[in-house]
């Protein structure tokens, strides 16, 4: 009994848990409203050296310890983010042969109509986003794209005047869609 549409917003995995269900099950979808992407994973930075290495040391290892980044301008999000009892301080090797298979599910599912709005740091030092890029214009009917120069991963915990930025962005062709 909610309003439709529905809108989706993902923020890295949020937005690959998105791209995942619009791509392979769009058509039976009550969510058909704007697809917002943050900063989408297709595929992490350095993949090619994460499957060698997990290749390499699977059957020796079953996690690795992870390593925090500076990935926000925003100096108060950062040390909240590491003390966050839900942030994994290991990853299991699992999880890398996971993504490996969900990679290829993405990179090789049908096209879909939809034209989703996509923001991307290009300082973002956590996912591939010249890679991701180019999936999201593969899979998806001309996707709007706003790139913040200066803006990292993110990209909900960016400064203020980063998120006011995509704010009126994704705000203007939110309303645009509605009106049209």
């Amino acid at each position: 009994a909610l309003p439709e549409p529905w809108h989706l917003c993902g923020q890295s995995t949020g937005g690959a848990i998105i791209v995942d269900h619009v791509l392979n099950h769009g058509e039976n979808s009550p969510a058909q409203g704007q697809l917002i992407l943050l900063a989408p994973l297709v595929r992490p930075r350095a993949w090619g050296w994460s499957q060698f290495s997990y290749y390499l040391l699977r059957p020796f290892v079953r996690g690795i310890a992870r390593r925090f980044s500076e990935n926000s301008n925003d100096p108060d999000f950062l040390p909240f983010l590491q003390a966050d009892p839900l942030q994994p301080k290991r990853l299991p090797t699992a999880w890398v042969g996971a993504l490996s298979r969900w990679i290829n599910r993405v990179e090789y599912a049908k096209k879909s109509p939809r034209r989703p709005l996509i923001v991307q740091g290009q300082a973002d030092m956590t996912v591939d986003w010249q890679h991701n890029l180019q999936v999201m214009k593969w899979k998806f009917d001309r996707p709007q794209i706003l790139l913040l120069a200066e803006a990292r991963h993110h990209l909900a915990n960016e400064t203020a005047e980063m998120r006011e930025e995509y704010f009126e962005f994704l705000s203007k062709r939110i309303k645009g869609r509605n009106h049209s």
